[in-house]
């Protein structure tokens, strides 16, 4: 075998290698874990989720993640532990106003909105982050008696 198979060899395996690193440090449950001050329960599930930038440096996601709908006060106490507030109810009026002036013109980019059942309040937490980033909770009550947390993180 020649010297430059051997490198040619030597490099395909360091690139494997790397992709794989980065592919298990950008999978879900670390992304999340790195951008998130608490840590989401045991019993949630993440249904959808939507990353942007890169593998190696992501500027943001949306998250959408099924929660126990007997009990969301234990997000929201998560909330209020690493945030410093647990947020407001809005009413869905209310909601979909500031969701509509917010999804225009603040998150024109996101796929996964919001889709509460009429006539439900809709839990918001918007805050910043100790890096300086930004990050925006909504909990709303969908189809079937289902809660779903919506993240939207922004770096």
């Amino acid at each position: 075998m020649k010297t430059k198979e051997k490198v040619l060899i030597a490099v395909t395996v360091i690139m494997v290698l790397a992709l794989a690193v980065c592919a298990y440090f950008d999978r879900t449950s670390a992304l999340m874990g790195r951008t998130l001050a608490y840590e989401l329960p045991a019993d949630t599930k993440v249904v959808d989720i939507d990353k942007h930038g890169f593998l190696f440096y992501r500027v943001g996601y949306e998250a959408k993640v099924e929660i126990n709908p007997e009990n969301p006060e234990e997000i929201l106490t998560l909330f209020a532990t690493c945030y410093g507030n647990a947020g407001e109810q809005l009413s869905h009026s209310d909601f979909e106003a500031t969701a509509n002036y917010m999804f225009e013109n603040f998150y024109s980019y996101v796929s996964l909105k919001p889709q509460p059942l009429p006539g439900t309040g809709i839990w918001m937490q918007d805050s910043d982050t100790a890096d300086g980033h930004h990050i925006l909770h909504f909990i709303d009550l969908e189809e079937e008696n289902h809660a779903y947390l919506y993240i939207y993180y922004v770096r």
